[in-house]
Formats: C-alpha cells, sequence, structure tokens
C-alpha cells in the first residue's frame, strides 16, 4: 500500500476517532448522577454562559465544562438565556441540556401559603421558593401605595393571602405575586360569599379579621361557626370580644400560654378588651375554614366562652356573665394542677 494511501486511511481514522469522541461528549449525560432524579438549575437575571457554567461544575456536577462552553457558544445560549427556574432530567446528554436552557423551558414552582402564620413566616417562604429575598417580600406587604392601589392596608393585607397552593413561576417578583394573589381573592370572594357577609353585617376585611381571630381561638373545625356565632353577638350589642389571641397580637408574643391582667392593659388597638369592636385588621393570615365559619356561622344565645378543663382544645359556652365564671375556675384549676403558667 503506498504512503498516501495509508496516510488518507490513518486521516479517515483520525477523523471517526474524533467524529465519536465528538459524539460521544455531546451525547453522554452532560451531569454526574446525584441523589435525584431530577437536577434543578436557577438561572438569575444577567447570568451568562460562565455564570451557568460555575453553578453546573459546583452544584450539579458538569462533567465536561469546556465541551459544554463550546456548546453553548456554537448554540449561541447567551442570545436567548431567560431567568427561571429549569429542570433537568438525569441523563439528559449535553446539546440537551444547553437546548433546554436556550429554549427558556422554565418550569414553576408550588408555593403553599398557610393559615394561621404571619407576615413574617410568610414572606420566609416566599424567599425560600422563589427567586425574590424575603426582604422584597416583607418590604411589599409594606408599602402603602401599592397595597392602596389592591385595594388593601398594610393592616388588612392578611385577607389578601388566602392560604392555598399557588403554581408560580420561580422568577416571580414580590409585586407580580401580590397581584397574582388579588387574582385569586377576586375569584374567592364571589357574590355569595359577599352577600353571606352582608347578611353577617361584615364588611369582607372584616370577615376575614373575625375569622383569624377564630382560626387562633380553636382549632377545631367542627367548633369554629360556634365561635364565629359567639363573637357576632357579641358584636352586635356593642360588647367588647375580648379575644385572648388579639392580646398576643397587641404583645408580638404568639407563645404566650397563660394571659394575665397585666396583659391586658396593653394599649394597642388590637386590645379586644380595651376596644370595641373588631381590630384594625386580622392578626393572622386566616383559614378558609375559618372564613367560611364566620360566613356560615352558627346562630345561638351565648355570649362567652372558654377553654375546656379537659384541655381536649374544645370550648365551654355561657350565655351569662356567672355561667361564664363557673366555667372559667374550673381551666383556672386544671391548669394550675398542671403548672402551667
Amino acid at each position: 500500500m503506498s504512503l498516501f494511501k495509508k496516510t488518507i486511511l490513518i486521516s479517515f481514522a483520525l477523523m471517526l476517532a474524533a467524529a465519536a469522541v465528538t459524539l460521544y461528549l455531546y451525547l453522554s449525560p452532560a451531569l454526574r448522577k446525584h441523589n435525584g432524579s431530577v437536577h434543578v438549575i436557577y438561572i438569575k437575571e444577567g447570568d451568562g454562559a460562565a455564570e451557568v457554567i460555575e453553578q453546573l461544575k459546583t452544584a450539579h456536577g458538569l462533567r465536561f465544562p469546556f465541551v459544554f462552553g463550546l456548546l453553548a457558544e456554537r448554540m449561541h445560549l447567551n442570545n436567548g438565556l431567560k431567568k427561571g427556574r429549569y429542570m433537568v432530567l438525569e441523563g439528559t446528554n449535553m446539546v440537551g441540556l444547553v437546548r433546554i436552557l436556550r429554549e427558556g423551558r422554565t418550569r414553576s414552582t408550588n408555593l403553599v401559603i398557610r393559615p394561621l402564620s404571619g407576615l413574617e413566616k410568610f414572606a420566609a417562604k416566599c424567599g425560600e421558593k422563589l427567586e425574590p429575598d424575603s426582604i422584597d417580600y416583607i418590604r411589599i406587604l409594606q408599602d402603602s401605595a401599592f397595597l392602596s392601589a389592591l385595594g388593601f392596608t398594610p393592616a388588612t393585607v392578611y385577607a389578601l393571602l388566602l392560604p392555598d397552593t399557588y403554581n408560580v413561576l420561580w422568577h416571580t417578583s414580590a409585586d407580580e405575586l401580590l397581584l397574582r394573589l388579588k387574582q385569586e381573592y377576586t375569584l374567592y370572594w364571589n357574590e355569595t360569599r359577599k352577600a353571606k357577609a352582608a347578611q353577617c353585617g361584615l364588611t369582607e376585611f372584616e370577615v376575614a379579621t373575625l375569622a383569624s381571630i377564630v382560626a387562633k381561638e380553636t382549632n377545631k373545625n367542627d367548633e369554629m361557626s360556634m365561635v364565629a356565632g359567639m363573637y357576632l353577638n357579641r358584636l352586635r350589642i356593642n360588647m367588647p370580644l375580648q379575644a385572648d389571641p388579639t392580646i398576643k397580637f397587641a404583645l408580638n408574643d404568639a407563645g404566650l400560654k397563660r394571659i394575665l391582667n397585666g396583659h391586658l392593659q396593653v394599649q394597642s388597638p388590637y386590645n379586644t378588651y380595651l376596644n370595641k369592636g373588631l381590630p384594625p385588621g386580622p392578626i393572622c393570615i386566616p383559614s378558609k375554614q375559618a372564613i367560611e365559619a364566620v360566613l356560615n356561622f352558627t346562630e345561638h344565645p351565648y355570649l362567652f366562652m372558654c377553654a375546656k378543663e379537659d384541655l381536649s382544645g374544645y370550648h365551654n359556652f355561657a350565655k351569662d356573665y356567672r355561667s361564664h365564671l363557673i366555667n372559667a375556675n374550673k381551666y383556672r384549676k386544671a391548669l394550675d394542677a398542671r403548672g402551667i403558667q
């Protein structure tokens, strides 16, 4: 065989080998295996191919960074890179990975708003699940001008945060999230619920405020309508609500186990012992069960309630103060017997 033919064959073999290596690099899994079956990649505003490569290397075990860089340049990744949350199945090859990022195939995430939470916990949960920092959510929840445009105030914004699971894009901004929640709020407060609120003599915000108190008073769904009915009885005769959860809110002490006389003197518009009527707004994110309990309250003659002495979480109800004192004494003795201060 002549030298020329040998050279041709060697060159062809090298080309085949190079093509095979390239094919292997492009089509073999781009990321190393890890505990799960999906890699979650976060692209922030301003990130380019270099930032993506660094994240893939440190967090996802990118196998061939140099090859990824070449492919990203060839496929013009920087020109179409969109911020967001991306999910890449384990075993995805290099071409598939670049294509997912270049085409902006972002994935949404589930944000769960839980009842009874305070604004700080809500903001922390948002900061944990979404791109903006929790501080961004605290800021928007205190932005009077922005909230006013939505029809709320910093005192009533709790009513906007209806507990549910919301599917949102990871890079959703704080103001965009509240705009989305306003849409959900409008859908929830349909004509039927508005009519029931009017029958209670309450506005939507007042329903949410009373529901937040009811939800803090009892965790028994089957008792909520009874508790709501009792407070509505008090509102009708202009009697102070005297709701212990409002004292905890006024004192900013959610862990307070026993309300003493000294606590009842705290100067706050949320002190329902010193002030008649409802407080300025909800004291937590009210559960939907509590909202429905207010809208569908149980009619009864009771004006007083006290936790049962069996510490079951249920309450004894009374029509008059004398009967209430008997119930309260039973509860006080039960606390003393258990050493609860």
